[in-house]
């Protein structure tokens, strides 16, 4: 029988990650529901109820985290930096939004356009396009945070696009490509740089918008941040996944 202080210790934690204000709310609802399970075994074997009931849900709740784990892998390998050839690399790259503090990028948003302006500079041929609208929690659309970023980097300012209108991945992939074409550019081929835990899903809707994905991966810190988008991300991934097969997007 599991010890009740254990299915404590887990409630707890999760109950702190949930409080704690440091985005690890998905960790938390999976250590609670994970403490229920456990509780719900222990009463169910206190109360001497038929085997198969417990078989039943410890089948269940071992399935269901191998499939989560089993997704987080892919993800984790997908966030993976694409290897091009110079006839690889597409015309473009959309830099994915993320929050943005006043007039500056968050520490999320900074890593990716770190990443953007070390690309740029090895390739000065590139049009770069940033794509964010303005949240109710922002003074400035992360587009313009982003552009802004980049040129005090030492990015020409002709060479980025501004997209400011979006408010999602596929909004932020959709609008660019419009931008993109709009500029003369080729779309069957798109670089994203995003975060490692976000690749994996930005991949899968360029392709639902017929282009060709490549990557360029800001890596996420702490551990238990990446943690805890990877885990966010598989259900974020699902849903896009039954949006597209049901023709939801």
């Amino acid at each position: 029988m599991i010890p009740v202080w254990v299915i404590a210790l887990l409630a707890a934690l999760g109950a702190v990650c949930l409080a704690l204000p440091l985005h690890i709310g998905m960790t938390g609802i999976c250590l609670l529901l994970l403490a229920a399970v456990l509780l719900a075994l222990r009463i169910l074997k206190k109360k001497n109820a038929p085997k198969h009931w417990s078989r039943l849900l410890t089948g269940l709740t071992a399935a269901g985290m191998a499939v989560i784990f089993g997704a987080m892998g892919y993800i984790a390998v997908q966030g993976q930096d694409s290897v091009m050839t110079q006839d690889e690399t597409p015309e473009f790259v959309v830099v994915l939004g993320a929050q943005v503090q006043g007039d500056e990028p968050s520490l999320t948003l900074k890593k990716r356009l770190d990443k953007t302006l070390e690309f740029m500079q090895e390739h000065p041929d590139r049009t770069v396009i940033v794509s964010g609208g303005q949240g109710p929690d922002e003074a400035y659309t992360e587009a313009s945070v982003m552009a802004r970023y980049l040129i005090e980097h030492g990015v020409d300012a002709s060479r980025i696009i501004e997209e400011d209108k979006a408010s999602n991945t596929r909004e932020n992939l959709l609008f660019s490509a419009k931008l993109a074409e709009a500029a003369g550019l080729d779309t069957s081929r798109v670089l994203i740089v995003t975060s490692d835990f976000h690749m994996c899903r930005a991949k899968y809707i360029a392709r639902t918008l017929s282009m060709e994905p490549y990557g360029q991966a800001s890596d996420t810190w702490p551990w238990i941040l990446k943690v805890n988008y990877t885990l966010r991300e598989v259900f974020a991934f699902a849903k896009a996944f039954w949006q597209a097969a049901h023709g939801c997007v």
